[in-house]
């Protein structure tokens, strides 16, 4: 009997697997509150918009604009983990298309691998903590880096911000969202029964 040798990205297909899976069950579930990460957010502005023009800009080229500067490596991946969360489960943006999101969730899956994070870490927990990385890394203070979410320790973690691996599927799905928000913002095309999109 031959065996049957699977390839090696088995693993990272499995995990995508049981990622979206979450993602769907969070699709079926009642609405989460996702608290807005006002901090990394201009104000002044629908948070939601400024998030998906950020994100588009901070992975566009794959994210070589991040090399190099920590600080807006954590604030871009927390306004990714936070973008993703509220796209998954707010019935407003229920107009963005299935494959939006789930593309939406694998870039966070990518950032998080990345990165060296918990996988299931809920997206609420990791948004908060990197949104307090970066606040920390721009004041010129020590970071903090959650042993319950960042298991390789502060030394390794930081290493990761500083020289991140580049994101192209976050680059893909950020563009694509950007492009698909504008279109409906333009035709009105968003869900009239699950209210204003704007937060």
């Amino acid at each position: 009997m031959r065996l049957i040798r699977l390839p090696a990205l088995a693993p990272a297909v499995l995990a995508l697997t049981a990622f979206v899976a979450t993602g769907c069950a969070e699709l079926r579930a009642p609405r989460v509150t996702q608290p807005v990460p006002v901090e990394l957010l201009p104000p002044g502005q629908d948070p939601m918009r400024a998030a998906i023009r950020l994100a588009a800009n901070d992975f566009s080229n794959q994210g070589v604009g991040l090399r190099g500067r920590p600080a807006e490596t954590a604030g871009a991946i927390a306004r990714l983990e936070w973008l993703t969360a509220v796209i998954s489960t707010d019935p407003r943006y229920r107009a963005l298309p299935v494959g939006l999101g789930m593309s939406m969730r694998a870039a966070a899956l990518e950032t998080r691998q990345a990165l060296g994070m918990v996988e299931d870490t809920p997206p609420a927990l990791a948004t908060r903590a990197l949104t307090d990385i970066a606040q920390a890394l721009e004041e010129g203070r020590t970071p903090q880096f959650p042993a319950e979410i960042f298991p390789a320790g502060p030394e390794r973690s930081l290493q990761r911000l500083r020289a991140p691996e580049p994101f192209p599927q976050a680059a893909i799905a950020t563009g694509q969202l950007a492009e698909v928000s504008a279109a409906l913002d333009r035709s009105g095309g968003w869900n009239p029964d699950a209210g204003d999109p704007r937060l």
